[in-house]
């Protein structure tokens, strides 16, 4: 059960019965120990409603229980519950008799018998040794006493005391009939001088204990107590004459009633002068053990504690009149509760102390752990996670399923590409991504962070784990981060507590009951599988069936199919990394909640080079070198490329070299130059040398495979792995170990994504196996259907780059004299592919490619062939431009003479990409996103770039128009009143005088095509702004989905006709117009001169609005065509139309079916007419 449910009730009773003073004062102790803020105590105090302000009072106990614990405000809150009638707390012995009933009733279905705590104390069992007592009379004089540890003098072991069912209740201080406790008396007196030092532990052994470890206290439950030293007037607590029971003082308020006993805890030792120097040890886990602090003038607190883990409420009290708290002992129901009477009055206690049990233990280790992983980032020099971790964009995804050309054939779902306004509409916080809305409160959650390789999904993830071990993210009491490489190569079976228990972190103690504990709580699990493409065979997760017990042993595949189908540890919350269109596609309309990684803004990057280089004495160098290299620099939105060209940027500082290569080709070939050249002698050179080639041809191998780890012992020879260890190319790390093996198995992966595609690609430039023809297939250019080898994306770029590096130094120190001969054919087979290919005939996504592989050339005459023959009209609509993309595009359109037209919508293009190529020259025209132009001119405005901002302006177009959301009726308004601004801002900046932006006066086309949701709304704004269109021609009102704007829409669009003077056609089909509405056309139509189509197919009109309509038919000169099949016109409105039509020689057609005119009477009438068509 959780928290929140446990604590709603009782602070809803509470309310209920409190006065507003009362609330009042509760709020302000909320304050005043920082549990709420200012703020939102004001919102609290203006709450009327109690029963919303119970469910907030307890959602803040919840979410900051920590702090209520030590501020006491649950005390404070619930401490108006036990406020009583005053009849009975006048009368102590009628409470007291009601209690013991209510004991009653609670404990009539007890498996314990009236004698079984008896049998259990006087047990030869080996014992539990409670405490040792050390008097302040004589602390200073060091007199010590021993006590036995000896078993008959104990009472009882741990395992005997963890199943004890005795709760122990404050009660008043008259006595009660001795005959309720006779038998078992001094058994019970023993225990309650050990609850009297329960109650004082926390606080009397912090001194004692505050150098021992979380390993000391998890070692106490397995020693035997040591001997301790008391005073010798502690010595009459002990009674070696009585070898089965202890002897202590008397509890004169103790009663006894079956399995309960009531003990007030002021009945400790008489002869102790002083509480707070009682002292012990215990060998009994405790969950945990709580003091409370209660002033020293209140002998009767009258509050209850509820809700905290391991802490519950008797149900079976008709009233809780004092402070009661509920230990549970050990595993079991065993339960302790004690109730501090007088004692709170006399001793001011003020600190909380837990023991650890095993969940508690294993939780801490898992946040030690991650203290210790995550502090750091995978770098060659120490740099810690939140020096240099800069939380790139987040946002949350939306999916589109787009179909091919077989509508039966349906596309995977694709992610949603956000223009610059929606990005930040979408944009969230780190804080915020296991905020799931919807869904069944016990269901797993599932959630993804979609990004491409090398946009920071596993920082993220490290990030988070950080985190969660600093307190955030308190939701979870688990976390597990699982590496899907580390899961995928052995060959092994783990059931769910082996996967859990046994493959992360293991706790040093009961396994099992963690175990346990977590399949009671999955709410409180966070499962992390980062990197879902390395896990093998990861087809048909969701028709996977087989695994739903946690008992049972499965491949890795398996338990992840439980886990993703929510079928194993229901409720838990799964959290997954994956690339975007990549195998994890087929799973988005599975997820709970999609998380896209979009990289870092420009700003971001500047800031991470900054924090990169703090410090550093060349460090406003280095941050100067990379930001002017802009090929680079549009790399590093990408975190990782980011970190890597920073690296490499320190290494040439360091070696004195201060020029940036200008490809990424030529980049890597730098990076393993200044990686081993300078510990590289004459001897190891080409040693070196061999141990590349074999590195890439593993690289290549397991690229084609979809991996990049393997196990150690898979390496071509010990000596090859040595190196790439050595230079930091590959990463060791250790597999899952599973409880039957003995010996641990070592794995190691590349340390980078795009070094395992540089050297694969330096594989094929160099294998001999690979012929010159066979190369062609890896580019994949042409194909429109996915590149098949989707892990190595980076490898197209790389190939065409090494080829033409025919000169580098170290390349050709890679090669014999018969590889390079290799390598000229290679690259003459490559140019004459890329010459052979037809550009028109590539995707976007292709052509781009294309243009990424032309660059990394830098060959003149390749680049130039194509910019020659890239088509006049470039459409990038719906794919996705990164800022290399656009560099490379604006690299390549600048060398070209031809002039280009380009569309840029939804392509998700930054508003600095948008500016650089809106600004070339032989760009004439551009179409992007309404809201990123008006963007953009805004910041042009601002950084006064007036010159690019008239050339924005004149480039910008919008027709043709299409209208599908009232996000882009609203653009379109908001464009239509930035006319205004724009034309005042051109006019100072260079005196010209400008009327309109071009975009708006030659928009020629609009469709209208919101659907009937949003269709009379969104159309009454498009009338607002129709008028500011003078050369609009095609007004289309019909969309398949039905706008149904109506006779409103329609009324309302009569009142602006009038000023479309150019409009020739008119579509107003499936729009519910009626007979009102054709009365209001034909007001209004005749004033459109050169109107030559309209179309009222499939609405409402009967013969009234076609009577209205065929008045008007002589007078429309410049009307062609007229639409009104699928109406309600019945024979006689036919009629009338005929008749019209006999007066207008100008019309060439009329569509005049309907299903309500009469068999043969349509066909009589097109004999009399042929204009009139059947259909």
């Amino acid at each position: 059960m959780n928290l929140f449910k446990e604590i709603l009730p009782g602070v809803r009773e509470i309310l209920s019965s409190a006065t507003t003073s009362d609330v009042h004062a509760l709020l302000s102790c909320m304050l005043e120990k920082d549990v709420i803020s200012k703020e939102y105590h004001q919102t609290l105090l203006q709450e009327k409603d109690r029963e919303d302000l119970a469910r907030k009072i307890s959602l803040t106990l919840v979410e900051k229980w920590d702090l209520c614990l030590n501020t006491l405000v649950p005390l404070r809150c619930l401490k108006l519950y036990s406020k009583m009638p005053q009849d009975i707390t006048d009368n102590e012995s009628s409470l007291n008799r009601g209690i013991a009933a209510s004991k009653r009733q609670t404990m009539d279905s007890a498996v314990l018998t009236d004698n079984s705590f008896l049998d259990l104390l006087h047990s030869n069992i080996d014992p539990l040794h409670l405490f040792s007592v050390l008097d302040t009379r004589l602390s200073d004089e060091d007199e010590e006493s021993e006590l036995s540890t000896d078993p008959e003098n104990d009472t009882i072991n741990y395992d005997q005391f963890s199943n004890l069912d005795v709760f122990y209740t404050m009660e008043s201080n008259e006595s009660v009939e001795e005959s309720l406790f006779s038998n078992t008396g001094e058994a019970y007196s023993r225990i309650d001088l050990a609850v009297s030092c329960f109650c004082l532990t926390g606080k009397l052994i912090l001194d004692e204990m505050a150098n021992e470890t979380t390993e000391g206290f998890t070692e106490m439950k397995m020693q035997k107590c040591q001997k301790r030293s008391f005073m010798s007037t502690a010595e009459s607590y002990s009674d070696a004459s009585k070898p089965k029971c202890r002897r202590t003082v008397e509890s004169p308020g103790s009663t006894v009633n079956g399995s309960f006993v009531a003990v007030p805890l002021n009945s400790s030792p008489a002869n102790s002068t002083s509480l707070s120097h009682l002292h012990m040890q215990f060998s009994v886990t405790i969950t945990l053990l709580l003091l409370i602090p209660v002033s020293s003038g209140n002998s009767n607190p009258n509050c209850l504690l509820v809700g905290a883990k391991g802490i519950q409420v008797i149900s079976g009290f008709a009233v809780l009149p004092q402070q009661i708290i509920n230990l549970p002992v050990g595993n079991g129901a065993s339960n302790i509760i004690i109730y501090p009477g007088e004692l709170c009055s006399s001793v001011s206690l003020t600190c909380a102390f837990v023991f650890l049990e095993p969940v508690e233990a294993f939780c801490t280790s898992l946040k030690d752990y991650f203290q210790d992983v995550c502090k750091f980032m995978a770098m060659d020099r120490e740099v810690t996670l939140d020096h240099l971790y800069i939380d790139g964009a987040l946002m949350q995804g939306q999916t589109e399923t787009k179909s091919g050309k077989n509508v039966i054939k349906v596309v995977e779902k694709e992610l949603v590409i956000y223009n610059l306004e929606e990005k930040e509409k979408a944009a969230i916080e780190r804080s915020q991504i296991f905020q799931v809305l919807g869904g069944k409160e016990l269901e797993t959650k599932v959630i993804v962070v979609l990004g491409k390789a090398g946009m920071g999904k596993s920082i993220l993830v490290q990030k988070i784990c950080q985190d969660w071990s600093n307190g955030k993210f308190s939701q979870f009491e688990f976390v597990f981060w699982f590496e899907c490489r580390r899961l995928s190569l052995p060959e092994k079976q783990y059931s769910l507590k082996d996967l859990l228990l046994e493959l992360f972190v293991k706790p040093r103690e009961g396994s099992d009951e963690v175990f346990e504990y977590i399949l009671q709580h999955p709410d409180k699990v966070l499962l992390i599988f980062d990197g879902f493409e390395e896990l093998q065979d990861h087809d048909g997760f969701t028709h996977y069936s087989d695994c739903q017990s946690y008992k049972e042993q499965y491949s890795i595949r398996e338990l992840f199919a439980g886990l993703f189908q929510k079928k194993i540890l229901s409720g838990c919350t799964l959290l997954l990394t994956a690339r975007p269109k990549g195998k994890f596609n087929q799973y988005l309309s599975k997820v709970d909640k999609i998380i896209e990684m979009i990289g870092f803004s420009p700003q971001q990057v500047e800031s991470y080079i900054a924090r990169y280089f703090e410090g550093l004495p060349y460090s406003d160098d280095a941050v100067k070198l990379i930001t002017d290299c802009q090929y680079l620099f549009s790399h590093c939105y990408s975190p990782v490329m980011c970190r890597f060209i920073c690296f490499l940027c320190e290494m040439m500082f360091e070696m004195g070299d201060k020029d940036l290569p200008s490809t990424l080709t030529s980049l890597f070939v730098k990076y393993l130059q200044q990686k081993l050249i300078p510990t590289q002698t004459d001897a190891t050179a080409i040693g070196n040398q061999q141990h590349i080639t074999r590195l890439a041809q593993l690289a290549w191998y397991l690229g084609e495979k979809n991996q990049n780890a393997l196990k150690s012992s898979l390496f071509p020879s010990k000596e090859v792995k040595e190196f790439a260890l050595r230079y930091g190319l590959v990463l060791p790390f250790t597999f899952p170990k599973h409880s039957g093996n003995r010996e641990e198995e070592f794995g190691s992966a590349f340390s980078d994504f795009v070094l395992q595609n540089f050297l694969s690609a330096l594989h094929l430039v160099l294998a001999k196996e690979i012929k010159d023809k066979s190369l062609t297939k890896y580019l994949s250019l042409p194909a429109r259907k996915k590149k098949p080898h989707n892990w190595l994306d980076l490898v197209p770029r790389f190939l065409p780059g090494l080829l033409y590096l025919q000169q580098d130094p170290y390349l050709c120190s890679l090669s014999d004299e018969h590889v390079m001969k290799i390598r000229i054919k290679k690259q003459k087979t490559l140019l004459k592919y890329i010459k052979k290919i037809q550009l028109n005939d590539l995707y976007p996504e292709k052509l781009l490619e294309l243009l990424h592989c032309v660059y990394e050339t830098q060959d003149s005459y390749l680049l130039q062939h194509v910019a020659l023959r890239l088509q006049a009209e470039l459409s990038f609509l719906g794919t996705l431009l990164t800022p290399p993309d656009v560099y490379v595009l604006h690299f390549i359109l600048k060398r070209s003479p031809k002039e280009f037209s380009l569309d840029l919508r939804n392509s998700g293009i930054n508003l600095q990409g948008l500016k650089h190529l809106v600004g070339l020259k032989n760009v004439t025209s551009f179409r992007a996103s309404l809201s990123d132009t008006v963007r953009l001119w805004e910041s042009l405005e601002q950084t006064k770039e007036y010159e690019l901002l008239k050339i924005s302006v004149e480039k910008f177009d919008i027709d043709p128009f299409k209208a599908e959301t009232m996000k882009d009726i609203s653009d379109l308004s908001d464009l239509v009143q930035i006319q205004e601004k724009m034309i005042h801002c051109m006019e100072d900046a260079f005196g010209c005088n400008i009327n309109e932006i071009p975009a708006i006066k030659n928009l020629r086309k609009l469709e209208f095509a919101l659907g009937p949701a949003c269709g009379l709304q969104g159309f009454l704004k498009l009338v607002e702004i129709l008028a500011a269109f003078p050369s609009l021609q095609h007004l289309d009102l019909d969309a398949l989905s039905e706008n149904e704007i109506g006779d409103k829409g329609t009324k309302s669009l009569c009142e602006v006709l009038s000023e479309l003077t150019s409009l020739e056609t008119l579509n107003l089909s499936q729009n519910k117009i009626t007979d009102l509405g054709a009365e209001q056309l034909a007001t209004a139509l005749p004033s459109l001169s050169s109107l030559k189509t309209l179309s009222l197919y499939n609405n409402y009109i009967c013969d009234a609005g076609a009577e209205n309509i065929a008045r008007i038919l002589p007078v429309m000169a410049s009307l062609r065509v007229l639409h009104v099949q699928c109406n309600k016109i019945t024979d006689a409105g036919a009629q009338k139309l005929t008749d019209s039509l006999r007066k207008c020689p100008h019309i060439k057609s009329v569509a005049m079916w309907n299903p309500t005119i009469p068999y043969g009477v349509l066909e009589h009438l097109q004999q009399l007419d042929s204009r009139i068509s059947l259909l």
